[in-house]
């Protein structure tokens, strides 16, 4: 299955890209095991999940219908 990603900040500058395709992912575990893989710095660095614009803390079912994005560390005020 196809899923199409969207990375924002500092996560964009380790990709290279603001949005990518990934192939043969079911689930969010899957995902950022794949995402690791291809782009090492990932592991050390801290992001969220978000699917369907709802931030995940636990492993999510997503398929080619699903948004998904990698989001920064952030901070407001």
């Amino acid at each position: 299955m196809r899923v199409h990603v969207i990375v924002f900040g500092q996560i964009a500058e380790i990709t290279r890209n603001t949005n990518f395709v990934m192939d043969d992912v079911t689930d969010t575990d899957q995902l950022v095991s794949k995402l690791h893989a291809l782009y090492p710095q990932l592991t050390n660095s801290k992001y969220a999940i978000a699917v369907n614009k709802k931030i995940i803390s636990n492993t999510t079912l997503i398929n080619e219908s699903s948004s998904v994005a990698l989001l920064p560390p952030f901070s407001g005020g």
